[in-house]
């Protein structure tokens, strides 16, 4: 008699007895073949032949062997077991149906599957898993580097169902036929409750095997057919408690089967009235406490278990919500994240429930509650959570109307949280709260005017009806939702305390009325409900203004979602978001990091341009399915001549760039541009200056793409912009320049091959009898006073040089003409400049005092020049000036690019193979007489660019330089040279020449010709740096420093010895002074072209700056100069003692901010920051000041004391410092250094042994400097523990439950 209990424990103890000496080990496969092939016949036949000894004993040796198997007959044989198992069922089966048949019969039949099943299983699964360890470790072995990772894996092991093919569909088909076996009353086959459920234990553990599995697990059919008999067991044969256990065990072991549990358990809930199963495992989950710092897998699991079954079954998780809610305070922040989760989609349940119970309102209102405090979680991760519940919750079908504002607020407010993660769902929530909003009237669009003139219309009719309904006391009405959002909402709104709902229902009104005066207070309500989510969205978008410039990417494209958005809803302040994303134009399209990944954002890994562009043609350039594709060209021509209304310089640079991506990657159509030219060609009836501006605007970007946007139809800009609407639009004409410009760019933005074919015809120069510049010469040449002029005339210049053939002549021309119109000018400046002034009592911008001039000096100069014909000189002297440079260097590079082309042709040439083929041309046939006059042609152009430029590229060099330095400003026949006096005199008087704008393009101009000769430069130096120290305008200053910039390019020397006056307008009392200087030195810093040498204190004090773009600036300069070979680590001494000492120091305050930012560039460089140690505790031996003392001390406490050598160090300067102890201030900051080096060395002996050293004598030190004999080291509070605890800003990661 066959008893499967006591068979399992010889099976476990290995003493299984087998009465055959058959073995498959060792055997050829075809004799195993034909084994199996016999057996299967006879199973397939009759189930119950594996009660014959001699058939059980085959199949023991198949079971015990099965390692020796073939792979391909493992899973033959499995099926064989399987099949025959089913015949038994059905035999079973077919004993119950008949009268007078003994079912018990088949009992023995069903135990012999069933340890075979158990013991084939087993083999199967320990033969695989040790295949994969001796496969792993062979090819781990000789590299050592994957050692780890080899066998980590082995480890865990792999199934076989991964090994033999067909495997995992037979014990799928087991479990098939099993469920056909659990329904039958299996009571009636064994005798005894013990025999049925040690059968039935086998399957039960056989599932538990399989699930380890993770192979098994992914297979949606397997995992069905599992559960199912799990929970048929559960149902019909008292599984309750062992499935249970089972579940538990699961979650606490195995991380991909704490979906697969909730799945299980919603399975038996919902089929097989599981309701006490449920219970049961909620009930153990809520008792387990989680408060080990060591187990991570338990809270992971555990809350991965809870959000999947809170999804799948929320009525069975409701019931035990009462217990589970106190894990709301665990420690472990990844379950407390989970019962957010929990009670999010709680919420969603209970808001889709048909009857809505005055409870389901009341336990609604807890959740929200419960959801409104964990804003404030300790945890960045909970937060985020909050934010994610925040989204799905109000996407579904009910809005939450009363809830919302409040919601909004605490969104709004976490968009300033330390976690970018935070931010970045704050964010989303932000957006998905307003693309879900309910205020669906008047198109969805939320306007602000339109909702005031809506609200405006309403009350105005309201009154009407009130002043007819006698006025009755206010009464105060309960708050049935108990909801201060809604409270705050309407008071936000100005609905005061007399201007409730009146009840017009008991006032005598018509029922007609009455409805009509309750429909008007409800639309009442709703535009005030309206405007105080526009007025919520419009406070948050600073903020998200800011954001647009984080360096996150993530927050970034959120905030560009966002304000698309709004634009889409009218939001008003929403076009600001959008001109501000246009600057994202200019960010590398880099791929995601990993860290963005774990989020599953897609669209961070395209990148922050592709999502920019993917933004405005959604906005801008998307044709809409209701218009025709004319009004579709309409509509985006307006579109695209709409961004450029009151459009910043920096705005348009962006958008430049932006208009010619688009068009290079062919996303504006040819009927567009032909609209666009259609605008600025209208000529019918008058036309808006905006439109025809943005429209020229528009074609200028698009030209950058495509050039023959301006040479297909030059004839429309020559008459429009350079004729008569150019000359009535200044600026019109400016930016017709600017794309005619576009003809002679000698440097292409389009790349590749078309680039090459377009340089190689826009090196070619117009003549200078072209009607092109006869239209730039009247635009010059205009005498309207229009302060427009100047950029257009500047463009007009630099389309001339850009194109010209001899700009140059050109360009005399027309300065003569302007010093024309300035009578006796020239005269009066050489009588003035041949008198010396004294610089140091000159005037600058002293406008109520005038210089008496000599009695033998000419008449004022005001009274004999008109200042703006003067201004106008000067600024087309000094532009030419600059032009006239550029006009060098292009000429420069080209005779160095010739010389370059022609020196191979020129070597060849010389050699002694190719004279002789010359002289043997010479001696033949006369058709070659035409090839060597042409010959001899190249070789006299060559000799004579020889002549002129030199042999090599030096001297082509300092030839150019000669003409800079010597002939443009003191050359005898030079036009700049006469106009160089005259700029100085103006200079050296400002205060004589008392108008604004000719003050301020005189010192444009001086800085201009300063910048071209290094003489002229050295001689007026003084006067430009007196001028930026005493000059009132803040114009003036801003452009000489500008100007030294520029002359610290060109002439490096000469600055090196005044680099003190680059960083003296830092301090200006003007902000767009400080921000340009700091922009100029920024330019100069970091790209080499000034060493600092003890300055950058000053920059340093702008991180502190009241305007908080000059501040932004600081530390970005600070932040790119951290890349740049250790500049913040060596020049940090420097910007200690500039903050710290000195008249300039700032304040203690200021100064923590300053280096709290700054050492966060040195922190994770071990060296640096021993070092730095070492560096400050010399420090303290130099100096006896207290304020000194608490800054030294302070910085120190900034360092992390990762390694022992800054241990070391720091005990082997106490001598330096233990004086400076007596200091609480300066103790307390030690005190908060032995801590932080306690927490980081807490693995470690050696280091943990140190830190006690330290702190004993840093004790005995302390004593000693205060006189005292017992002092204790000051208790860390507990706020430092938890910032200990929780992780910083730079190692907080995306985590998915």
């Amino acid at each position: 008699m066959f008893n499967l209990h006591e068979q399992l424990i010889k099976l476990q103890e290995n003493e299984v007895e087998i009465h055959t000496d058959f073995s498959f080990d060792g055997i050829d496969s075809s004799i195993s073949k034909r084994t199996i092939n016999s057996l299967t016949d006879k199973l397939v036949v009759s189930g119950d032949c594996i009660n014959d000894d001699s058939v059980f004993d085959t199949l023991m040796c198949f079971a015990r062997d099965l390692a020796s198997v073939d792979p391909k007959l493992v899973a033959r044989g499995l099926d064989m077991l399987v099949t025959g198992f089913e015949n038994e069922i059905r035999q079973a089966a077919s004993a119950m149906a008949t009268a007078g048949s003994d079912p018990t019969q088949h009992a023995e039949a069903l135990d012999r599957y069933a340890f075979l099943f158990q013991w084939i299983v087993e083999r199967g699964e320990s033969t695989a898993s040790q295949s994969h360890t001796a496969v792993a470790a062979s090819q781990a072995k000789g590299r050592k580097r994957r050692t780890n990772t080899a066998t980590s894996g082995a480890s865990s092991g792999t199934s076989i169902a991964e090994v033999a093919t067909g495997w995992k569909a037979k014990i799928l088909d087991l479990y098939i036929v099993l469920q056909q076996l659990l329904q039958m009353p299996l009571g009636r086959i064994w005798n005894s409750v013990p025999e049925r459920d040690t059968f039935i234990g086998v399957f039960t553990r056989l599932a538990h095997k399989a699930m380890e599995a993770p192979a098994y697990a992914k297979d949606a059919d397997f995992q069905t057919a599992l559960f199912n008999s799990l929970c048929l067991w559960m149902q019909n044969y008292n599984g309750l408690y062992g499935l249970a256990t089972m579940i538990t065990q699961n979650l606490q072991h195995y991380e991909h089967l704490s979906e697969s549990m909730a799945a299980l358990v919603q399975l038996a809930y919902d089929r097989y009235n599981g309701t006490q199963l449920a219970d049961e495992v909620l009930r153990d989950i809520a008792s387990k406490a989680f408060n080990s710092v060591h187990d991570k897998a338990g809270p992971k699991n555990t809350a991965r278990f809870l959000v999947k079954f809170s999804q799948l079954a929320p009525k069975a998780l409701l019931r035990q919500m009462g217990l589970l809610i106190k894990h709301l305070d665990s420690e472990a922040h990844i379950l407390r994240s989970a019962m957010v989760d929990v009670i999010g989609h709680l919420t969603l349940y209970l808001a889709s429930q048909e009857e809505q119970t005055e409870i389901i309102k009341n336990q609604i209102g807890e959740y929200f509650d419960i959801i409104e405090q964990r804003f404030q979680d300790a945890h960045y991760l909970v937060r985020a959570k909050v934010l994610q519940v925040c989204q799905f919750v109000c996407s579904g079908p009910a809005k939450f109307p009363k809830r919302r504002p409040r919601l909004i607020a605490l969104i709004s407010g976490r968009l300033e949280d330390k976690a970018s993660n935070v931010r970045k769902h704050a964010i989303r929530a932000l957006t998905l709260l307003l693309e879900t909003h309910p205020f669906s009237l008047d198109g969805a669009e939320l306007g602000i005017e339109q909702l005031e003139a809506s609200l405006e219309k309403i009350n105005n009719e309201l009154a009407q009806m009130t002043s007819a309904v006698p006025a009755k006391p206010a009464e105060v009405e309960e708050d049935k939702e108990g909801d201060d959002g809604e409270a705050d909402a309407t008071m936000a709104n100005g609905e005061a305390e007399g201007d409730g709902p009146q009840d017009f229902a008991n006032a005598g009104l018509s029922p007609e009325m009455a409805a009509k005066a309750m429909h008007l207070q409800f639309q009442q309500r709703y535009y005030r409900d309206a405007l105080h989510f526009v007025y919520q969205l419009q406070e948050a978008q600073p903020l998200l203004l800011q954001l647009l410039g984080s360096t996150n990417k993530g927050e970034v494209m959120e905030s560009m979602d966002f304000f698309v958005t709004a634009v889409r809803f009218r939001i008003d302040g929403a076009q600001e978001g959008i001109r501000r994303m246009s600057h994202l134009i200019w960010t590398p399209n880099t791929s995601s990091n990993a860290s963005s990944a774990a989020d599953g954002s897609a669209e961070e890994a395209r990148g922050v341009r592709a999502k920019l562009l993917d933004s405005y043609m959604q906005l801008y350039l998307t044709p809409s399915e209701r218009l025709s594709a004319a009004e579709n060209t309409s509509r985006i021509t307006r579109n695209l001549i709409s961004l450029t209304f009151g459009a910043t310089l920096a705005e348009l640079t962006s958008l430049e760039e932006l208009i010619r991506t688009l068009m290079e990657e062919g996303l504006i159509s040819a009927d567009v541009i032909a609209k666009l030219r259609s605008v600025y060609g209208y000529t019918k009836q008058r036309l808006p200056p905006a439109q025809r501006r943005g429209a020229i605007i528009i074609l200028g970007m698009l030209a950058q793409a495509n050039r023959s946007i301006v040479t297909d139809d030059i004839d429309l800009y020559l008459r429009i912009g350079l004729g008569k609407y150019g000359h009535d639009d200044l600026t019109v004409a400016k930016y017709t320049c600017m794309i005619l410009q576009c003809l002679g760019s000698s440097k292409s933005k389009r790349p590749g091959a078309v680039a090459a074919s377009l340089d190689s015809e826009e090196n070619k120069r117009l003549p200078m009898d072209n009607p092109i510049f006869d239209g730039l010469q009247r635009i010059l040449e205009e005498p309207r006073r229009d302060p427009e002029w100047f950029p257009a005339a500047e463009q007009a210049l630099n389309t001339i040089y850009a194109l010209g053939e001899k700009p140059d002549a050109l360009g005399a021309r027309i300065i003569r003409a302007q010093a024309g119109l300035v009578q006796g000018l020239l005269t009066l400046s050489k009588a003035d400049t041949s008198r010396q002034v004294d610089e140091f009592s000159m005037d600058v911008d002293c406008e109520d005092e005038v210089s008496t001039p000599d009695a033998d000096a000419e008449p004022p100069a005001r009274k004999l020049i008109d200042p703006w014909d003067l201004t106008r000189m000067l600024f087309i002297v000094g532009h030419i000036a600059i032009k006239e440079i550029v006009l060098l260097e292009s000429i420069e590079a080209e005779l160095k690019r010739r010389k370059s082309d022609d020196e191979p042709r020129r070597k060849k040439r010389n050699s002694p193979m190719a004279k002789s083929t010359k002289r043997g041309k010479g001696k033949g046939r006369g058709k070659t007489a035409a090839t060597d006059m042409q010959v001899d042609e190249d070789e006299d152009e060559d000799d004579e660019l020889n002549q002129i430029a030199g042999t090599t590229e030096d001297e082509v060099g300092d030839i150019i330089s000669a003409i800079r330095e010597r002939e443009l400003l003191y050359g005898t026949k030079s036009l700049l040279a006469l106009f160089g006096p005259l700029l100085v005199h103006v200079c050296k008087n400002l205060g004589k020449f008392n108008d604004r704008l000719l003050t301020v393009h005189a010192t444009a101009a001086l800085s201009k010709f300063m910048c071209i000769s290094s003489t002229f430069c050295e001689e007026n130096l003084p006067l430009l740096l007196l001028l930026l120290q005493r000059a009132k305008s803040p114009v003036i200053r801003a452009n000489i420093s500008i100007a030294l910039g520029d002359i610290t390019v060109c002439f490096n020397n000469l600055i090196g010895e005044n680099v003190q006056y680059l960083y003296g307008p830092l301090h200006d009392t003007d902000t767009k002074v400080k921000k340009t200087t700091l922009m100029v030195l920024t330019h100069l810093i970091l790209n080499g072209m000034v060493k600092v040498k003890g300055q950058l204190g000053e920059m340093a004090k702008c991180l502190e700056d009241k305007d908080a773009r000059v501040a932004d600036m600081a530390r970005l300069f600070f932040s790119e100069l951290s890349t740049k070979d250790n500049a913040v680590y060596n020049n940090l001494p420097d910007i200690i003692s500039s903050l710290s000492m000195g008249v300039g120091a700032v304040n203690e305050e200021s100064f923590g901010r300053i280096m709290k930012f700054l050492f966060d560039f040195i922190k994770e460089k071990d060296r640096q920051t021993d070092n730095v140690v070492d560096k400050l505790c010399q420090r303290f031996r130099n100096t006896t000041d207290p304020r000194q003392c608490r800054d030294i001390a302070y910085c120190m406490a900034l360092l992390p004391y990762k390694s022992e050598r800054s241990l070391r160090r720091l005990l082997d300067g106490l001598p330096g410092y233990q004086d400076k102890l007596s200091e609480d201030a300066v103790y307390k900051y030690f005190v908060e250094i032995v801590s932080k080096a306690r927490s980081q060395s807490a693995q470690k002996q050696d280091t943990k042994a140190l830190v006690d050293e330290y702190e004993a004598k840093l004790k005995e030190a302390r004593a000693k400097a205060i006189g005292e004999d017992n002092v204790e080291l000051e208790t860390v509070s507990s706020q430092s523990a938890t910032q200990a605890a929780e992780p910083s800003d730079d190692e907080m990661e995306d985590e998915d439950l």
